[in-house]
């Protein structure tokens, strides 16, 4: 292969451009980005900004010879980096072979079908959100087609109920069926609107892993106990324990956030987009302080939290929140069989808290900033659980009741 030096910048630019003009989904174009700012600190350290096949090449041994080793997954995502930055040398963009397109169900409403599809993709809808709508709606199309009914005015009732029960998607169905119906009663498809009579799918929402106070400050107190960026992740421990704010949040904040002279942190939420206040405990302020101070790299960045060592040079990502949170808490005691061991977790241990500590729903809602008063109600399963401790034992049947049971005392 012919040697060939261009300007790293360039190549990642292109390779970006490249990404979004094939709809790479945004979780794997940010995997992406990682990747790249990585081989650009690399190139600019060891190459005057310069990128070859053989820089390349490099790059990737260097990262084999790290101390602990990398694991192989993360090694072929950066080997794979590096393969698309080579293919934009060449030309090639073609990167993967495409999918074979499923075509939509037929059904005597194929026309309808057609015109609701065109509608989607002139509404802003990405391809592949259109295709999965399009989809269960040409399903549905169907199954009224195999009714019997061949125009949509004729629906009924008992039509929508047994299509939707024959749905394996229950919760797709509402969603991509009731939109279809609105879409039809708005441009005269029907006189009615039978978006009404599309059942709703109940979603099974998890009881939250939730830790006990005491359980919290042992996980506090091993956070202040690692060597390895052992500041950085106490302050960030001690951010989810006592103020709960989301890995995201944590990983997104920066120094114009946090406001010494009135004692808040002040930030916009990264999930919902909602402005969002906690307090500037103490404990904390120290933790941040002694971060900054003593271990915090010498970077150019707003962000509070870095990554400490190559080839992750910028701010912290949400999912390193997640594995540093979790490790900590396996170092302890605590029995975690069945338990989430995340940021989250601690999160979900404060509202609970706060509701044991008699605090109403409406105030633990603007603690955790949650948009939605709904989002709180989850928390009560875990009291319910808790209440399990203090349940009565099941006392023994008498009389005709223990007949009728086969079993117990008879009077």
């Amino acid at each position: 292969m012919q040697e060939q030096k261009i300007v790293v910048q360039d190549v990642i630019r292109d390779v970006l451009t490249t990404l979004e003009r094939q709809d790479y989904k945004i979780h794997n174009t940010r995997k992406y980005n990682t990747v790249y700012r990585a081989l650009a600190q690399y190139c600019q350290n060891q190459c005057n900004g310069e990128y070859s096949y053989e820089i390349g090449a490099a790059f990737i041994q260097s990262l084999r010879q790290r101390e602990p080793p990398l694991s192989k997954s993360f090694i072929d995502v950066y080997i794979t980096g590096v393969e698309r930055a080579n293919h934009v040398m060449e030309g090639e963009t073609d990167w993967y072979p495409r999918k074979k397109i499923l075509e939509y169900t037929d059904s005597v409403f194929r026309n309808e079908a057609r015109l609701y599809d065109e509608y989607l993709r002139n509404s802003g809808k990405t391809k592949s959100d259109v295709r999965a709508r399009m989809h269960v709606v040409a399903r549905f199309l169907q199954y009224v087609d195999q009714s019997g009914i061949k125009k949509l005015s004729q629906l009924t009732a008992q039509t929508i109920y047994g299509a939707f029960e024959a749905a394996s998607d229950k919760g797709g169905f509402h969603k991509s069926v009731s939109a279809f119906f609105r879409y039809a009663h708005r441009h005269d498809l029907t006189e009615q609107d039978f978006s009404i009579l599309v059942p709703s799918a109940s979603r099974h929402i998890p009881v939250p892993t939730v830790y006990t106070p005491d359980e919290v400050e042992k996980i506090i107190a091993a956070a202040t106990q690692g060597k390895e960026c052992g500041k950085r992740n106490k302050a960030i421990v001690l951010i989810a324990a006592r103020l709960g704010l989301r890995s995201c949040d944590i990983a997104n904040l920066r120094f114009e956030n946090i406001h010494r002279d009135t004692g808040m942190i002040e930030i916009r939420q990264v999930k919902t987009g909602e402005p969002h206040s906690v307090p500037l405990l103490p404990e904390i302020l120290e933790a941040l302080d002694d971060y900054v101070e003593n271990e915090r790299p010498k970077r150019d960045d707003n962000h509070v939290f870095l990554c400490n060592s190559l080839p992750h040079t910028g701010a912290i990502q949400p999912h390193t929140i997640y594995t540093i949170v979790s490790r900590i808490i396996e170092t302890t005691d605590i029995d975690t069989n069945g338990r989430k061991r995340g940021a989250h977790a601690l999160r979900s241990s404060l509202a609970t808290a706060l509701l044991n500590e008699g605090y109403n729903h409406r105030e633990v809602q603007d603690a955790l900033g949650h948009k939605s008063p709904e989002a709180v109600k989850s928390y009560v399963k875990t009291e319910v659980e808790h209440l399990r401790n203090y349940a009565l034992p099941v006392p023994t049947p008498i009389s005709i009741f223990a007949s009728k049971l086969g079993s117990g005392v008879t009077a």
